[in-house]
């Protein structure tokens, strides 16, 4: 399969690239699922791939969901491929990306339709965990409680549609900080955070013993997400470490990682 850049040779695209679409699975094959996707605009019926890379996102160890014919999910529409007839076109298709998140959620919060809350970051393991850094551009406005909604509606009702066929994604709302520190004492949540060190893109995060687990996360996913969401990456400690030393080892640890990996290279 020859997969073409978004872009084709007129400059133009595809008015569905990048918008989320219910994708109705047709079949597998070695590459992925293929799909049929109806353009609500045109009536259009496109043909459509999913490619397995960009299906499952799922910790070592755990099988992958069952997709059969006759299932739908959301989709998010990355680009063109070659259709398997000569000058036909399909969709490609995506469910790990992190985009997708932030499209459904916008579907069910007006504050993001309106401007009155953006979407700053979203940080993401499919079908696990993802976290959505929002910030207010209007004085006033709860950028997190609205994305969260009265009795947890709104976002209920995004993990719902995000989920939709298989998956038990969970979404956190965060709320963004031009001050990294801050930021990543809320990308932790919900882990509460005693103390913070941030030296440029390392950062080293003290929690009370009983919540060092939590702080971590199966797997360092808590850390790992609230890292992707600051882009730092983050050691959680126990509260009481000296976080200056904690740096220390650190970057010490990580200078040694730099020269071993460079004397395997000569």
């Amino acid at each position: 399969m020859t997969v073409s850049t978004i872009l084709s040779e007129l400059e133009l695209e595809s008015p569905l690239v990048g918008t989320t679409v219910t994708a109705h699975i047709k079949g597998t094959g070695p590459d992925g699922f293929t799909c049929a996707v109806y353009d609500a605009g045109s009536g259009r019926a496109w043909s459509a791939l999913l490619l397995h890379a960009d299906t499952y996102d799922l910790p070592e160890g755990t099988p992958p969901p069952p997709l059969a014919p006759g299932d739908t999910l959301i989709a998010l529409v990355t680009g063109i491929a070659e259709g398997e007839r000569e000058g036909a076109e399909r969709l490609l298709l995506s469910v790990t990306s992190p985009e997708l998140v932030a499209r459904i959620l916008s579907g069910f919060v007006d504050e993001i339709l309106t401007g009155k809350v953006v979407i700053k970051n979203v940080a993401r393991v499919a079908g696990t965990k993802a976290k959505v850094a929002v910030a207010p551009t209007t004085l006033g406005v709860d950028a997190r409680g609205a994305c969260i909604g009265r009795g947890a509606s709104r976002i209920k009702g995004a993990e719902r549609l995000l989920n939709r066929a298989f998956g038990r994604e969970k979404l956190e709302i965060i709320e963004y900080s031009s001050d990294r520190a801050t930021y990543l004492r809320n990308a932790m949540s919900p882990v509460s955070v005693t103390e913070v060190l941030v030296e440029r893109d390392d950062a080293v995060v003290a929690v009370e013993e009983h919540q060092l687990s939590g702080g971590i996360g199966a797997g360092g996913l808590n850390a790992q997400l609230a890292g992707q969401l600051t882009g730092l990456y983050v050691q959680v400690v126990k509260a009481g470490t000296d976080l200056r030393k904690a740096m220390d080892r650190l970057k010490a640890d990580q200078a040694a990682v730099a020269a071993s990996a460079s004397a395997d290279e000569v």
